[in-house]
């Protein structure tokens, strides 16, 4: 019996750790969902479907983990059999939506590239009738030293004609993007918007990874320690 005593509380102290491990990890996410929307917020005016949307799940996710980890704590500091089934039944259908969502967005990265894209374009088309386009996509192309959608001809086939915005300057000045000569690389950005955000995308997407990876694998040992603290404390009901 005070092996069983002393295997619960190394169990219930390890579930307890996991799940505050979980209440930081959420925090985290849904602060890191708060700064991309921050981050980017010239960028959704652009691209608005694809980062509003991934500032909303960041969000989203971080608040389940949080909510996961305060009703895993509470289950495991009263030892309710109900309770425990609960918390490991929602860790179960939370993990099987997160390798859901990981396999969709990896299949699918070509896609939202391409979206990406084609809303870029649409937009440059409108630079010169929309003043709050025209103020967001200047940002946008200062902050990323970017010009264009995929390179700075993209321009051309606007209403800004074989010109670009003084925006996409190197150093910039007034008329500065005036007129784009054989040896533009050297007055201004010549490299594409989508391929620097492409870029900023993949340096946070790694971190994010890396840290949804060892969310699951402390998810799925949080489950394996649920069902047996499930089974020590039902093991003990029926000896009563």
């Amino acid at each position: 019996m005070k092996k069983e005593t002393s295997k619960l509380l190394w169990i219930k102290s390890s579930l307890l750790a996991l799940a505050f491990i979980f209440g930081l990890s959420g925090v985290g996410l849904v602060c890191v969902g708060g700064s991309v929307a921050l981050e980017l917020v010239d960028v959704a005016v652009v691209v608005r479907e694809v980062t509003s949307h991934a500032a909303v799940v960041l969000a989203l996710v971080g608040g389940i983990v949080f909510f996961l980890s305060v009703f895993g704590c509470i289950a495991v500091i009263g030892e309710n059999n109900s309770m425990i089934k609960g918390f490991t039944v929602i860790m179960c259908i939370t993990f099987t939506v997160e390798i859901g969502v990981g396999l969709f967005a990896y299949f699918h990265r070509g896609l939202v590239h391409s979206n990406m894209v084609n809303l870029y374009l649409k937009t440059l088309r409108r630079y010169s009738t929309e003043r709050r386009i025209k103020i967001s996509v200047d940002r946008l192309q200062k902050k990323f030293e970017c010009c264009g959608a995929m390179d700075y001809t993209d321009w051309f086939n606007t209403t800004v004609g074989k010109a670009v915005p003084d925006s996409c300057c190197i150093k910039e000045k007034p008329q500065c993007g005036s007129v784009v000569q054989s040896h533009a690389k050297d007055n201004i950005h010549v490299q594409g918007c989508i391929k620097k955000m492409d870029s900023w995308i993949w340096n946070h997407n790694f971190i994010i990874g890396g840290v949804g990876i060892g969310l699951g694998i402390a998810q799925v040992i949080a489950m394996i320690f649920s069902c047996l603290l499930l089974r020590i404390l039902l093991t003990d009901y029926e000896e009563l």
